[in-house]
């Protein structure tokens, strides 16, 4: 993630160049190449991506006809969907903030305190075959949902120490997981239609998660400078790196079962989850008032086995069940105003919880490579390559390769900017700039993701930086 305005402006080309504390989480061993006292004041970044809309695809659309193959604008549908390769419409917002003072660096050794937000929405691409095309017959229609959103914040400790010729570093992280929701299907989402009506039963569950701990661990490794200005390191980001949540912790008791959220409509206790049993079923009608669409809404709570019969009790794959949780039940009539609720009662308790039903999310895993050469007073020239260990909504298997260029020959000024292709959002470029003000650094760094320009990018990520720091 190019969480820096320096990093942002280069495109991450940053194993061998980051310094102080903002090489925690790319290298900690440069805290012993680069002697430095560093100190945040303002420390942000944010942005938004997604996988198709761009300058470039609205114009395109704009003005086209789609059905019409003899029409001089005609645009095909299936042009449209090829883009989306299958996974729909998808939107990646983020945020990351350095808290203000609690990011410092003294020559060997960082202390850093961070939060970070990541959100993934969309659209399933049978919904938008269902937008183009509408409802064919003897297809199916995927109505497949994952949706999230998760805050975390990361305390973290780090040092570096010099060999003879290179020096290695380490980051311990304690990590925290403060809000977590996401939605995520447990049956067959597909709606089908035939000759006699369409019929399916997607179900899905919705997480509340408030809490969660785990240990994150960074190591890095980077060469002294030669004789010609080269440097070359590497590092693997985020071993271990798993938040437990819906555990025990300071965030659980101040917000969670006794804190703010508990008093909010929607609040889901720990292993507690809201099921979403949907229904289209428009061929087996006996009655005008039948609902053709409708789906019904009610907290559960996972157990290994089921003694009493529930109507409202659900059956995983796995033999496991959903038991009912108390709150309301509800029924909501897509086409008609027939919405109906009541009160469940509460006798889950009676039921052993299902051992392994805590949530657990997944930092992403990187290793780094990277060279960089640098013309003393005159300009670094720095390439990175990058790849993570799971393919998830900010990391990819693919690789990426990362060329960025800082301009240091204007006094007290610096100019960057940095070309990228590969990984999860394929081609960028990025810009940025920075000036010195005696111990003042001020940094900003735009990147325009998924294009090499403005008119085919597909987002953006911007950041900016007030640092006080002592070379």
């Amino acid at each position: 993630m190019n969480d820096d305005a320096r990093m942002l402006g280069l495109n991450g080309s940053c194993t061998t160049l980051a310094k102080g504390f903002r090489s925690v989480g790319i290298n900690p061993a440069n805290l012993a190449v680069y002697q430095t006292t560093s100190w945040n004041i303002i420390d942000y970044s944010f942005g938004v991506k997604n996988n198709y809309f761009s300058i470039k695809n609205y114009n395109i659309l704009s003005g086209s006809h789609l059905d019409d193959t003899t029409h001089e604008n005609y645009y095909s549908k299936d042009k449209i969907l090829e883009q989306f390769k299958g996974e729909g419409l998808r939107i990646f917002p983020n945020f990351h903030l350095r808290l203000p003072v609690l990011n410092i660096s003294n020559n060997n050794y960082a202390f850093t305190s961070s939060i970070s937000s990541n959100s993934e929405i969309g659209i399933s691409n049978g919904v938008l075959e269902f937008i183009l095309s509408g409802n064919p017959l003897n297809q199916n229609v995927n109505l497949d949902i994952n949706e999230s959103i998760d805050i975390t914040q990361e305390l973290s400790f780090s040092y570096g120490h010099s060999f003879n010729g290179f020096a290695a570093g380490i980051t311990i992280k304690y990590l925290m997981g403060l809000f977590y929701m996401g939605i995520e299907p447990i049956s067959n989402t597909t709606i089908s239609t035939d000759y006699y009506g369409s019929h399916g039963n997607p179900q899905y569950i919705v997480r509340q998660e408030i809490g969660g701990q785990g240990i994150g661990l960074d190591l890095g490794i980077i060469s002294n400078k030669s004789q010609n200005g080269y440097r070359i390191g590497a590092s693997v980001i985020n071993l271990l790196g798993t938040i437990h949540w819906n555990q025990n912790s300071f965030i659980q008791d101040n917000l969670g079962i006794e804190g703010l959220f508990s008093k909010m409509d929607y609040y889901l206790r720990p292993n507690e989850l809201t099921y979403i049993n949907m229904v289209v079923d428009s061929f087996v009608i006996d009655k005008a008032e039948d609902s053709l669409i409708y789906y019904e809404m009610y907290n559960v709570i996972p157990i290994e086995t089921l003694t009493n019969p529930s109507d409202l009790a659900v059956e995983l794959s796995d033999g496991t069940y959903l038991y009912p949780s108390g709150g309301t039940y509800k029924y909501i009539d897509v086409l008609n105003d027939i919405d109906t609720s009541y009160s469940v009662s509460n006798n889950y308790l009676e039921y052993p919880i299902k051992s392994n039903s805590l949530h657990y999310t997944r930092k992403p895993i990187y290793l780094r490579i990277g060279m960089s050469k640098q013309w003393i007073d005159q300009a670094t020239l720095a390439f990175d390559l990058v790849t993570g260990f799971l393919n998830q909504s900010s990391s990819s298997t693919n690789w990426r390769f990362s060329l960025g260029i800082e301009i240091t020959k204007f006094k007290n000024q610096y100019l960057r900017m940095g070309v990228a292709a590969g990984g999860i959002d394929g081609k960028s470029v990025s810009f940025g700039y920075g000036i010195d003000l005696g111990p003042l650094y001020i940094d900003t760094g735009l990147l325009l993701n998924g294009g090499g320009s403005i008119y085919t990018a597909k987002g953006f990520d911007f950041s900016t930086g007030l640092i006080w720091e002592i070379r």
